[in-house]
């Protein structure tokens, strides 16, 4: 009778943690270098686009508000959620490949806290070091690749100085660029990022 008293106990309580909110029918793979942060995006992108085609398959105008109503909640829930993962574990120092004659070297890649990331954008800062003079907006574009040295992002990213900044950099000076890279849900094999050239952005985005 005990066994089955505790046996009962232990379904209820899986029930209970499943049946609430939280990732209790959530898959997390966590990535060496992002953490937790691609498996929670892809996860929520996997709800969202699930609510979406209930939407586009509903046939009933009462259902269709409800559904619509939790889409909303879904999509501020997935955001918050990438928010706070990135606030309470901050990303340094991921790796990634500079290639190409920059007039700057780059000394740390981190995720943006300043720069909302969501489940479709990851927000990255880079720091950099002037090596030459510049005279001008400076850029930077990135892709994600994996172990086996493939592109895990469809689109290359573009990180930048800011639209307000000087536009003139002295050398050994300490600059940010800021911007981001699609999509978090999809770097959860994230190996390193690598740096390319205008040209190579310009033929695949």
């Amino acid at each position: 009778m005990k066994t089955f008293n505790l046996t009962m106990t232990i379904c209820l309580v899986s029930l209970l943690f499943t049946s609430c909110g939280g990732r209790g029918s959530d898959s997390i793979s966590t990535n060496e270098h992002l953490g937790d942060l691609p498996s929670i995006a892809k996860n929520y992108i996997t709800k969202i686009e699930a609510k979406e085609e209930a939407i586009k398959q509903n046939t009933n105008m009462d259902k269709a508000f409800k559904l619509d109503k939790e889409l909303n909640i879904l999509k501020d829930e997935a955001e918050n959620s990438v928010k706070d993962y990135i606030a309470n574990n901050p990303i340094n120092n991921l790796p990634f490949e500079q290639k190409g004659d920059d007039p700057f070297t780059i000394t740390d890649i981190s995720v943006s806290q300043k720069y909302n990331s969501t489940p479709n954008i990851l927000g990255l800062i880079a720091k950099v070091t002037i090596t030459k003079d510049v005279s001008k907006t400076m850029f930077l574009f990135i892709k994600a690749i994996d172990k086996e040295g493939n592109q895990i992002n469809k689109k290359i990213g573009v990180l930048a100085t800011g639209m307000f900044s000087k536009k003139s950099f002295e050398v050994n000076k300490e600059v940010e660029l800021i911007g981001g890279i699609e999509r978090t849900a999809d770097l959860v094999n994230f190996e390193k990022f690598v740096f390319v050239s205008r040209e190579e952005y310009n033929k695949t985005n």
